[in-house]
């Protein structure tokens, strides 16, 4: 007995299927970050901080890894205002599958994708609070994301 052309076929389309589908849905996990330039990965706060120092521009932002690289609070947003880098953590709403920035103590703005988050604040504000206290900070400051820093920016800067 030979098995029929018809059903190897659909064997092989079951198979194929199958690996599509676990493919794309672990693309698009991967995706979720790694689809935009401004996501560098795996990045410390001082290497963060000092790439953007040497941008230099106001609006200056990249997406780094977490340093405690936990399921509620993945990634950091790193901006340059006046002079300054505000880190700020992006915390995952684990009830709602939604993104949102910082404590959750001054908004409670919630966004499907770190994406749309870059993308809103490319457009409105991000307030943006000093976790220092320095002289003359009482007052949030307020930019928008313009200039994003690769991956690749931040080797070249830090060479």
């Amino acid at each position: 007995f030979q098995p029929c052309y018809f059903h190897f076929n659909l064997k092989r389309y079951f198979s194929v299927y199958f690996y599509r589908s676990l493919f794309t849905e672990l693309y698009d996990v991967w995706q979720t970050y790694c689809e935009e330039d401004w996501y560098v990965g795996a990045c410390s706060r001082a290497d963060a901080e000092h790439a953007l120092h040497l941008v230099n521009k106001d609006g200056a932002f990249l997406v780094r890894d977490c340093s405690t690289n936990s399921n509620s609070e993945p990634l950091v947003l790193a901006v340059y205002h006046e002079k300054k880098v505000y880190n700020v953590k992006i915390r995952f709403i684990e009830s709602t599958s939604k993104y949102a920035l910082g404590t959750g103590q001054r908004s409670n703005d919630m966004f499907d994708t770190v994406a749309d988050i870059i993308k809103f604040h490319s457009i409105f504000p991000i307030v943006l609070i000093s976790g220092r206290n320095m002289p003359g900070s009482r007052y949030p400051e307020n930019c928008v994301l313009t200039c994003p820093v690769t991956r690749r920016d931040v080797d070249l800067l830090l060479q």
